[in-house]
């Protein structure tokens, strides 16, 4: 089973985000497929989903509390656990999921493949927000909140498609491949 280090950040975030007020405006992703027993690498997949969709939440609570009701001390959370939370999935993925997929039916290549430039380019993007985010936390200016604002709902928003997209999609291929395999 692959270890993810990031989840005792994210039990953080969710704490405080239970407690802001912005955070009952926000949709939470139903979390009703971590709790099933799925079987090896399958589970930790569905953690790593539902791990990066939370992300996606409190980016967008972020976004929405620019430029004057930010809280730094959550807003550098989130910077820090940016990057390791994508990685986490994308490696699973990269390492686990994929192979097994393509085992499976390899007309599933292109799709893939889109999948992996997708991740590369939502680590870069990752990179730029989470730099972004530190600089707006040392030095915060109205003119760099409208920056922020958008860099984080573009790299948000191709986020939540990717991760409904893994969970609705990747996810039942994933549980289909390990059973036929």
């Amino acid at each position: 089973m692959i270890q993810i280090n990031s989840r005792a950040v994210f039990r953080r975030m969710i704490a405080f985000n239970a407690s802001n007020d912005l955070a009952g405006d926000v949709r939470l992703p139903s979390p009703e497929y971590t709790s099933l027993q799925l079987p090896g690498d399958a589970q930790q997949y569905a953690l790593v989903i539902w791990d990066q969709e939370r992300l996606c939440i409190d980016l967008e609570i972020l976004a929405d509390q620019l430029p004057h009701r930010i809280d730094t001390l959550a807003a550098g959370m989130l910077a820090d656990a940016l990057e390791p939370t994508l990685w986490a999935c994308q490696d699973l993925e990269e390492r686990h999921v994929f192979p097994t997929i393509l085992q499976l039916d390899a007309s599933l290549g292109p799709t893939v493949a889109r999948l992996r430039a997708e991740h590369v380019e939502d680590e870069d993007h990752a990179a730029l927000v989470s730099e972004t985010i530190m600089h707006f936390i040392r030095n915060p200016q109205a003119a760099d909140a409208d920056r922020l604002g958008y860099l984080i709902r573009g790299l948000f928003l191709p986020l939540k498609r990717h991760s409904a997209f893994d969970r609705n999609v990747m996810l039942p291929l994933y549980l289909r491949a390990q059973a036929t395999l």
